[in-house]
């Protein structure tokens, strides 16, 4: 027994670091935590962009593979009537080039229902009909003057044809729950074909 407990002491005494030794090493981390998240995160990301491009699940996925946006693009290749095309595209782009097409090009217009917080939600329609109809007045305050806060236009609402067309506007243009409607006001302001 004392024999081991010599033993013992030996080893303990020998296990005390020795003045000017190098202290043991142990092995080095390949990867530190925010490096083994980065690299995760990027192989999750790859294989996601991968797995977008396989022909699998609901057909809104199959849509976008990059065959079948190539096939898309060759058939509206051959669609030569801009309208047309922005139909299978856009639909809100091809309403706005056909009222473009079909409009005088010196009618003033108002889109009604879109000043105010609880209409910002509908800008898109605006912005849209603002660009397809340049160079024609576009306005949706009765003064002229929206002004843009955060989400929304600030400015005066019409709602009323015979106030609208006592300013000098020729169509209406009516943002609801059922889409736009068209109220003409003025003889520049009916659509032609």
């Amino acid at each position: 027994m004392k024999a081991k407990k010599k033993v013992r002491a030996d080893a303990q005494q020998n296990a005390r670091p020795v003045a000017g030794a190098a202290k043991p090493s142990f092995p080095k981390t390949i990867f530190s935590l925010p490096d083994l998240l980065v690299t995760v995160s990027i192989g999750i990301v790859a294989l996601g962009l991968v797995a977008a491009q396989l022909p699998f699940g609901t057909k809104a996925a199959h849509e976008l593979t990059l065959s079948t946006l190539d096939q898309r693009a060759e058939a509206l290749q051959k669609i030569t009537d801009p309208v047309q095309r922005d139909s299978y595209c856009i639909p809100l782009s091809a309403y706005g080039r056909a009222l473009d097409r079909a409009l005088d090009k010196n009618a003033r217009v108002f889109c009604s229902g879109f000043i105010g917080r609880t209409n910002g939600g509908g800008l898109g329609y605006y912005y849209f009909l603002q660009n397809y109809l340049f160079p024609r007045v576009v306005d949706i305050s009765l003064d002229g003057h929206a002004t843009l806060q955060e989400d929304f236009f600030a400015g005066i609402p019409c709602d009323s044809p015979s106030v609208l067309q006592a300013k000098g506007y020729d169509l209406m243009i009516l943002s609801g729950t059922n889409g736009l409607q068209l109220i003409p006001l003025t003889k520049k302001g009916v659509p032609h074909e």
